[in-house]
């Protein structure tokens, strides 16, 4: 594997190390917060809890909804002052209402979250609420409140993200916030209301500066605490992991009002993204297809003057009318959307899936190329067009293309799995057992990945070049594993 490619997945894989003496920075003294988690230790245990949800499938992987969420994230993270935090953005494949904060800056939302917001502003305002728990130190300033003998009880769960890591067993990572009762409940802090509150109102500020609604937060909040029926306040998860006050949403419109802010509009990614979560993770396609039959009865692709909900929910009436065979309607609406939004890969994605599924194979193939010829290297683009080229064309081209991309962007799991059954079928034997090595260690299991590595050095056809590299990677695992187990 090229050099660059493994900096990266180790790199998301190993949790930082300490710094060296010459980098030994003065105490912040006026942060007590440091004394349970330091901002050095909350990386590497929001690192564990997310290849914990990963491990269980609890990380939505498509990278369309991925791109959406990351991207929403950095424009809003990108405005808080604390630049100290590297952010993750993830969705859930939950439908329930939340959205929850680790340490460390990764911050999921809940499938549920998106397609029950009423506009993109009111889904950033969770975003900017749960940013401002990072950047406010909640999570350490609460566990120093919870845990009894906090440095202790730090130190325990510290220990255990740090065996976890080492052995790629999740239980010992459950283990440890047993151990240290209260730190976590389901991967998340139970926050004060003092703490909510603050952050909300350093989120409010996040949202306006980014140019959505500052009044969206305070929105969002009474449409869940009321919606339609006081009743249904109690089953809300967000309400439950969120402790609120009647007195909140008032205090966000009244810190709203004094926000002045040149706003933008919500982008139409919002509502293709909701249309997306409804055709993947529906029940039933034919009760996809009937809500957005029902949702465009009266719209037409070829108005020129049509809302983005309307675009939203006629995207997903394509995608729900290709999976059932209903080729024509999907043809209508695609012929003119991919020409008229040729910026949003959305509907390029989606023709050449309606090509497929037409058994047009090497059209599929030829119009992805050229789409990708203008959009270089973008993910979901590229991954798809691999994929594709993997499965009905060559699995040389399909390799090539996805070394490429993840010499330059950090692939995730789901993703180097897809490389080494590229490299297998392309008859790049010893690569595939290193690429699946690369998957292991991603996950933080250390040891299956050794062997995968030790494997690929007994492939026949290994050239002098590859055993220096794979040597060399084994290398670089062991002395990890060996400094960590020093430390």
């Amino acid at each position: 594997m090229h050099k660059r490619l493994s900096f990266l997945i180790i790199c998301i894989a190993c949790f930082q190390a300490y710094t060296s003496n010459a980098e030994i920075e003065l105490p912040d003294l006026g942060s007590p917060s440091d004394a349970y988690m330091s901002k050095m230790e909350e990386p590497a245990i929001g690192r564990a809890y997310y290849r914990n949800l990963r491990q269980r499938e609890q990380v939505v992987e498509d990278p369309l909804l991925s791109e959406y969420i990351q991207n929403l994230g950095e424009k809003l993270s990108s405005k808080v002052q604390d630049g100290d935090f590297d952010f993750n953005y993830f969705f859930v494949p939950q439908t329930s209402i939340n959205a929850f904060a680790l340490p460390g800056g990764y911050i999921g939302a809940n499938i549920g979250l998106c397609l029950n917001s009423d506009n993109e502003s009111q889904f950033a305002s969770v975003l900017s609420h749960e940013i401002s728990h990072v950047t406010q130190r909640h999570i350490s300033r609460q566990v120093g409140d919870q845990v009894p003998n906090s440095i202790q009880g730090g130190l325990v769960l510290l220990g255990a993200v740090l065996l976890s890591a080492i052995s790629g067993s999740s239980e010992i990572l459950e283990a440890g916030t047993m151990l240290a009762p209260s730190i976590m409940q389901q991967g998340q802090i139970d926050f004060t209301r003092e703490m909510e509150i603050e952050a909300d109102s350093v989120g409010i500020k996040t949202l306006a500066m980014s140019g959505y609604d500052p009044f969206a937060m305070a929105e969002f909040f009474n449409k869940l605490s009321t919606g339609g029926d006081p009743r249904n306040a109690a089953s809300i998860e967000f309400l439950r992991t969120h402790p609120t006050s009647v007195n909140r949403s008032a205090a966000a419109k009244k810190q709203a009002r004094r926000i002045e802010v040149k706003r933008t509009n919500d982008s139409l990614v919002f509502e293709l993204t909701k249309a997306r979560i409804r055709f993947l993770y529906t029940n039933s396609i034919e009760k996809s297809h009937d809500y957005f039959l029902s949702k465009t009865a009266r719209v037409s692709p070829l108005n020129k003057n049509l809302s983005n909900i309307d675009i939203g929910n006629l995207y997903g009436l394509a995608l729900t009318s290709i999976e059932l065979a209903n080729f024509d309607q999907a043809q209508l609406i695609l012929d003119l959307f991919i020409k008229r939004f040729q910026e949003y890969n959305h509907f390029h994605l989606a023709y050449a899936k309606l090509l497929l599924a037409k058994n047009n194979r090497q059209q599929a193939i030829t119009y992805l190329k050229s789409i990708i010829s203008l959009s270089p290297r973008n993910i979901p683009l590229t991954l798809y067009y691999s994929e594709v080229e993997l499965n009905y064309g060559s699995a040389e081209i399909s390799h090539e293309t996805l070394l490429d991309l993840f010499n330059n962007v950090a692939p995730s799991p789901s993703q180097i799995k897809l490389i080494a059954r590229a490299a297998n079928a392309s008859g790049e034997y010893a690569e595939s057992f290193s690429y699946m090595g690369e998957y292991y260690l991603s996950i933080g299991m250390f040891k299956e990945a050794i062997e995968q590595i030790k494997i690929a050095l007994t492939i026949d056809s290994i050239t002098n070049i590859q055993i220096a590299k794979f040597v060399a990677r084994l290398s670089e695992i062991e002395d990890y594993l060996e400094n960590t187990n020093n430390r």
